[in-house]
């Protein structure tokens, strides 16, 4: 299959949901420029994750027990990914005056995860094919994307406990934002590196709870019309 077929099966994954995240947004459209630039910061980190887990391997062991993969996982691939894309997303949005909904947050951190998802993709659909194409467009590209929808969720109701003086809800909530995106990308990157039948069967009820959580979320902070800024 020539190249240009896969750079395309490659990117729609993300077009596709990128687009749904983004036509949720009835309120108040957000700048394609301000987009544009949560994109590239997303690809950005792709770069800056592939560095940092190179430099910084945690457990550079072979014959790894069934703890040493997962704390392997959680440190060196899940939190470095997700620190980076949040980093990102707190640089360029935090104090962005087009940062005036709830579900802006959920749209902004899902173009990130586009970012970092989208090059990723490439990266693999060229080296694997379309069976690779085929396998990552119905569970690694919507796995990231959808870790950015809960990082968007806390992220949001954290800049609205800012804008209300509750230093407890803004804390919680930025912590939140960070531990749950990089608990679900764990429990997702665990699963499919111990295949077995257990952690098949996790994996599987995983991804069906984290869909439809992620869609329940997208819904319902996109019908809250009132503008955070008082």
């Amino acid at each position: 299959m020539s190249y240009k077929i896969l750079l395309c099966l490659s990117i729609l994954p993300s077009i596709i949901l990128g687009y749904i995240v983004y036509k949720e947004d009835k309120v108040e459209k957000e700048p394609a420029s301000l987009l544009t630039k949560l994109i590239l910061g997303g690809v950005i980190t792709v770069i800056i994750s592939i560095i940092l887990e190179a430099i910084f391997p945690f457990l550079a062991i072979e014959n790894k027990t069934t703890l040493e993969s997962l704390i392997e996982i959680l440190f060196e691939v899940a939190l470095v990914e997700e620190f980076c894309k949040w980093l990102v997303l707190k640089k360029i949005t935090w104090n962005n005056k087009e940062f005036n909904y709830l579900y802006d947050a959920i749209v902004y951190a899902v173009f990130v995860s586009i970012g970092f998802a989208t090059l990723e993709n490439i990266f693999y659909v060229l080296d694997g094919g379309i069976g690779v194409a085929i396998l990552r467009a119905i569970l690694s590209v919507p796995g990231h994307i959808f870790y950015g929808v809960f990082m968007g969720y806390y992220y949001g109701i954290s800049k609205l406990g800012e804008i209300n003086n509750r230093n407890d809800i803004k804390t919680k909530n930025i912590i939140l934002s960070i531990a749950i995106p990089t608990i679900l990308h764990s429990i997702f990157d665990f699963c499919i590196t111990n295949p077995n039948m257990i952690s098949l069967t996790i994996y599987l009820v995983f991804i069906i709870l984290l869909y439809i959580n992620a869609f329940k979320k997208i819904i319902k902070l996109s019908k809250i019309k009132k503008s955070i800024i008082p």
